[in-house]
């Protein structure tokens, strides 16, 4: 299949997850666990557990969970019982990781403007149709569809 947009949807994904891994191995974190901290700190206004996490990554419960518990064990995040139900635990950023917040934003600010800037004024356009493939494809394809 020549010109794939799939095949080129996953090599830019590679690049974007590559650069991202490459910036977090600096400050001795995973990609995954410096979005985390940039979404949590982005999101403080309101309670946040691991089901949010789930959603906004697109990661299976398991996953999740094993994210959170390693950064738990790092002294990157803690779980706090939610003040309405103490079933459900609420996920804070810790004065260690607080003090990479700033820095990890930046990081990600300027990944998004290197993007904007190739895109160009297809931005907008860009992002909706990349935001519909990831709706359109949320449920597996069957063998005969």
């Amino acid at each position: 299949m020549q010109d794939s947009l799939g095949i080129m949807i996953k090599k830019a994904n590679n690049a974007l997850s590559r650069d991202s891994d490459h910036y977090a191995k600096s400050l001795g974190l995973t990609g995954m666990q410096i979005s985390t901290i940039n979404f949590i700190a982005n999101n403080e206004h309101h309670d946040l557990f691991q089901r949010d996490l789930e959603l906004e990554f697109n990661i299976r419960k398991a996953t999740c969970s094993s994210l959170v518990s390693k950064m738990e064990a790092a002294d990157l995040l803690i779980r706090v019982p939610a003040k309405d139900d103490g079933r459900y635990k609420r996920l804070l950023l810790t004065p260690k990781s607080r003090k990479l917040a700033t820095q990890i934003e930046h990081f990600f600010e300027t990944s998004e403007r290197r993007m904007a800037r190739i895109i160009g004024a297809n931005t907008a356009i860009t992002y909706e149709a990349l935001r519909q493939i990831t709706v359109a494809f949320a449920a597996p394809t069957k063998a005969n569809d």
